[in-house]
């Protein structure tokens, strides 16, 4: 028995070293937020190719999602899952790799679930062949359901060509400066053992 025990707490220690699940943290969503986290996407490869009220809208749209989101990540589309309820009610379960973490803690992996009532379901459905091993930039907000307290992805996504990632590189960048700027703000680091 003593032999083992050795053994024991070394496996102890290493597992309580390795990270769980990533934690969250999940503000209020607001009416603001569900347009901007629409559980869909945008085909904007180019912001430059528009004009006047669009760009604007797309600008604006841009920025509020980069203020709002918990997660800003570079993805790949890995798998596209389409569900039918017994109402006949279509979901589709996008499944994604992600790339690169802009903002905030995530897994590697990550499912993005948008159904038919949702504001961007359309978009997912009229694209679904175009989205495959395709990569985007994913806009994460966290929503609590109230039914059942699960904590879930509020989403959308826009193509990561050049011209999108270096938008959102800039506004993140200008994000960061701000939040360091805040006076009283500080920065707490909580190791767990």
């Amino acid at each position: 028995m003593l032999r083992r025990l050795p053994l024991l707490f070394s496996v102890l220690l290493l597992w309580s070293a390795c990270g769980g699940p990533v934690e969250r943290v999940v503000t209020p969503f607001t009416d603001e937020h569900e347009p901007l986290f629409e559980n869909g996407l945008d085909l904007i490869r180019d912001p430059a190719g528009m004009e006047g009220s669009w760009l604007e809208t797309w600008e604006q749209e841009l920025d509020a999602r980069i203020t709002h989101a918990d997660l800003v990540l570079l993805v790949r589309v890995q798998t596209i899952r389409q569900d039918t309820d017994l109402d006949r009610r279509d979901t589709f379960r996008l499944i994604v790799h992600v790339d690169r973490k802009y903002l905030g803690e995530v897994e590697d992996e990550l499912t993005l679930v948008t159904r038919e009532d949702d504001g961007g379901f359309q978009t997912v459905e009229s694209n679904e062949r175009r989205l495959l091993d395709e990569q985007f930039i994913a806009f994460v907000k966290w929503q609590r359901d109230e039914e059942t307290l699960e904590v879930i992805p509020r989403w959308h996504l826009s193509p990561a060509t050049d011209a999108v990632v270096e938008r959102v590189r800039a506004l993140l960048e200008t994000r960061r400066q701000i939040i360091q700027q805040q006076p009283g703000r500080q920065r707490v680091i909580i190791h767990r053992g």
